[in-house]
């Protein structure tokens, strides 16, 4: 771990590499550097079973999903606060 900024909810905090696509099946890939907390959190909602064994374009599709996830919510609750 290393000391920077999450990619999902842009805190500065300790982070984690996390893998795209899984490793033990596609090795070394693409990264993002994401919170202990994001991270889980993205691992405990799809479910290991759910990402093992899929095509690189599912992994990407739903990480892509789940990472804009948050901009959604957090425009939405700006814009209520600042209207």
């Amino acid at each position: 771990m290393k000391k920077g900024q999450c990619e999902k909810c842009r805190k500065h905090t300790w982070i984690e590499d996390h893998h795209i696509l899984p490793q033990c099946e596609y090795g070394d890939g693409e990264t993002y550097e994401l919170c202990p907390n994001c991270h889980n959190d993205y691992h405990q909602k799809l479910g290991f079973k759910n990402l093992k064994g899929q095509s690189i374009e599912y992994h990407y599709e739903k990480f892509f999903k789940w990472l804009v996830g948050l901009s959604i919510v957090v425009v939405l609750t700006l814009s209520i606060f600042f209207l």
